[in-house]
């Protein structure tokens, strides 16, 4: 026996907590309840097969089933339970066998049904939308996926990968204190906070101090930069409270989020992307020496760990944001915060090694030139440093001119907030002025 669907009907109210219904427009949602079906079976009968080849993804409205692997009794899952606001037994071809336990209602929905077309990314208008009115009331356990559903990272992903990221999370929970994941770690996991708050910190070096830089609260992410680029954790992030999260391994991170969240653009197309939208910034996220050296014309620089110092400035940018980096791999997760924040950005794909050598702006230093001469010149004397403690040097270079930059950020930052204050207060002044004189 099978009716259809009424979007505010008992079927439709627990229709629309299930995942990624849940996430769908109000009128999409109703257009689906107009195409399907709940079907309803007696105990005993079988929802499906094992070895089935599906041509449905099945979702428990009513009733309890038990998954079978043959003889063995593998689960029990209830309607209306944590595990039931998803398909069963998604696998294709079936793993297991679904029996219904009493008197079962499942709705049916195509492999198709999710299905969504290419079409260039509008930041202004949801590709997913969690119901709060009167036709959908979310339990209030589920409000920390509802904002993280609303997040624009996870507005641009297929539906079929947001079932797959919902249910690959697993839950850890860390003390006031706890130390999360050191700078030097392998970037394995991200993370996201459900409840309570962490500091992220840095040491510039070994022997330096170390400097907290912010702290991040529920419904944030964390861990994502060092997957993204491949390189190892630079950030130490220690629990400021106790702490609940999600995690997500870097493998799936990569397939399910990272895949279908960034959009990459070659420089050929570049090219005619300027000429048709002169709004375009092109952001160079390369330290200001290497920018210095060479950089795509009309190109602004601002490096990647200032980045979030700029985050006001560049969200009023009207246009595509095009990241460019010296190999497209820090691109990934400057592009990745950007639109975190909803902003429409792009990486060039393999960033500035994908360029051809005359299409670059090269800036010569002629106090360098005459350096770089008399290097070559005059007879060398350096001291003979082996080589490991020579990269460990050079990376601590690097590392403070990093740091350098960044403080150089802070400090521009700040000095454009004091004007703005500064500016303000004579405004007050002055009207306080005129209010005496009267």
């Amino acid at each position: 026996m099978s009716m259809a669907v009424n979007p505010k009907s008992e079927e439709g109210q627990a229709l629309r907590k299930l995942f990624p219904l849940l996430t769908m427009p109000a009128q999409q949602f109703k257009e689906l309840c107009s195409d399907c079906h709940v079907t309803e079976i007696p105990r005993g009968s079988y929802l499906f097969n094992l070895g089935d080849q599906p041509e449905s993804f099945i979702y428990l409205i009513k009733g309890d089933v038990s998954l079978e692997g043959g003889e063995f009794l593998l689960e029990t899952i209830s309607a209306g339970a944590d595990t039931a606001k998803f398909a069963l037994a998604h696998q294709f071809p079936r793993k297991v066998s679904a029996r219904a336990l009493g008197k079962v209602s499942f709705i049916s929905l195509g492999l198709d049904v999710f299905d969504k077309t290419d079409q260039d990314y509008n930041e202004q208008k949801n590709v997913y939308m969690v119901e709060n009115d009167q036709d959908s009331e979310a339990d209030a356990s589920t409000d920390w996926l509802a904002a993280l559903l609303q997040s624009p990272v996870f507005q641009r992903l297929p539906a079929v990968n947001l079932q797959q990221v919902l249910m690959s999370l697993e839950e850890v929970t860390f003390k006031k204190g706890q130390v999360i994941f050191q700078q030097g770690d392998v970037g394995d996991y991200c993370f996201l906070i459900k409840k309570g708050s962490c500091s992220l910190s840095r040491k510039a070096s070994e022997r330096a101090k170390e400097i907290s830089y912010l702290e991040l609260s529920e419904g944030e992410t964390f861990g994502e930069q060092a997957i993204l680029t491949g390189e190892r954790r630079n950030m130490t992030v220690t629990a400021v409270t106790d702490m609940q999260a999600s995690r997500i391994d870097a493998e799936r991170f990569i397939k399910f989020i990272k895949e279908p969240a960034l959009k990459y653009i070659d420089y050929s197309d570049l090219q005619q992307e300027r000429e048709q939208n002169p709004e375009l910034l092109i952001l160079d996220i390369r330290p200001s020496d290497e920018y210095n050296k060479q950089h795509i014309d009309g190109s602004r620089n601002i490096p990647f760990f200032s980045l979030r110092m700029f985050v006001n400035e560049l969200i009023k940018e009207p246009g595509k944001i095009i990241i460019v980096c010296a190999d497209g791999k820090s691109s990934d997760a400057a592009a990745f915060e950007l639109i975190k924040r909803r902003m429409n950005a792009v990486v060039l794909n393999g960033g500035m090694q994908s360029l051809p050598n005359a299409e670059a702006v090269e800036a010569i230093d002629e106090e360098e030139t005459e350096l770089a001469v008399e290097e070559v010149t005059e007879p060398s004397d350096a001291l003979d440093i082996p080589d490991d403690k020579e990269f460990s040097l050079q990376e601590e270079n690097q590392t403070l001119k990093e740091d350098n930059e960044r403080l150089r950020a802070e400090l521009d930052l700040f000095k454009k907030q004091y004007r703005l204050l500064y500016k303000q207060t004579e405004k007050l002044k002055a009207a306080l002025d005129k209010l005496q004189a009267r």
